[in-house]
């Protein structure tokens, strides 16, 4: 059976949410790759993304006219569009969590909200546009302190000398996959840069080792280069840290 007048327009809609999700993945890969700004490209996520939802709740549309009218062709295309066009909603949904889209809109997390580590070596890294690499004080405390996911974001005290510690720091980044930029054990420093593994923002990070008790005490400071809210990947780069250092210094000791 040759397709109906209808059924053959509702592949347009499939090819229009092919051409949305492939100026999506375009332009993702772009600033991936570095041949793009953040800003351009978010308007691109913007509009393609608006557009193919867009797209989608059409597509309902003619899925119903299609059942109604007991046309498949229509319906499955119609179905398929659906689907495509929840998927600029549905993957960032997965990759970030729905919980984090709730995060107060901050991208500088510490251990230390009175007296964060600084940043030093990855300040000649940063390009201009990104966000400042000071501290914002008691705006942005006040709003992780008041946010209950940022409970266990704490100071780690270890039983080991600040060299040492710091020198665990430094290996403890190598194996997460960051760039180490400065390591400093004497000085208790260490700063490095970690890229986020979908869109391959960079992220600073500076650590801070301290005498305490006999022992070392760890702050560490993440922060966002570009973007008002992190969507919570800051305090879970923290998180995976801490964990990672205590492991590690409980096999040491």
């Amino acid at each position: 059976m040759r397709p109906t007048r209808w059924s053959h327009w509702s592949r347009w809609l499939l090819r229009a949410q092919w051409l949305l999700l492939a100026a999506i993945f375009a332009a993702g890969l772009a600033l991936r790759l570095g041949l793009a700004g953040y800003q351009p490209v978010f308007q691109v996520f913007k509009f393609a993304g608006l557009g193919a939802v867009g797209v989608a709740l059409l597509s309902m549309l003619v899925f119903i006219w299609g059942l109604v009218n007991r046309h498949p062709d229509s319906r499955r295309n119609a179905l398929w569009a659906t689907v495509l066009g929840l998927l600029p909603v549905a993957v960032p949904l997965l990759t970030v969590g729905g919980d984090n889209f709730e995060v107060p809109p901050i991208h500088d997390i510490s251990t230390d909200l009175r007296n964060p580590p600084q940043y030093q070596a990855v300040l000649s890294l940063r390009r201009k546009g990104d966000n400042s690499a000071e501290y914002g004080g008691e705006a942005v405390a006040s709003q992780q302190r008041g946010a209950d996911i940022y409970e266990d974001i704490r100071p780690l005290e270890l039983h080991m000398p600040v060299a040492k510690a710091t020198r665990l720091a430094g290996s403890v980044a190598q194996g997460l996959g960051w760039r180490v930029v400065a390591l400093q054990p004497e000085r208790g420093h260490m700063e490095a840069v970690d890229r986020t593994p979908l869109l391959g923002f960079s992220d600073d990070v500076v650590v801070r080792v301290t005498p305490e008790k006999g022992g070392a005490r760890v702050d560490i400071r993440s922060s966002s280069r570009v973007g008002v809210s992190d969507l919570g990947a800051n305090a879970k780069r923290i998180r995976s840290f801490l964990a990672e250092m205590q492991a590690r210094s409980l096999e040491e000791e």
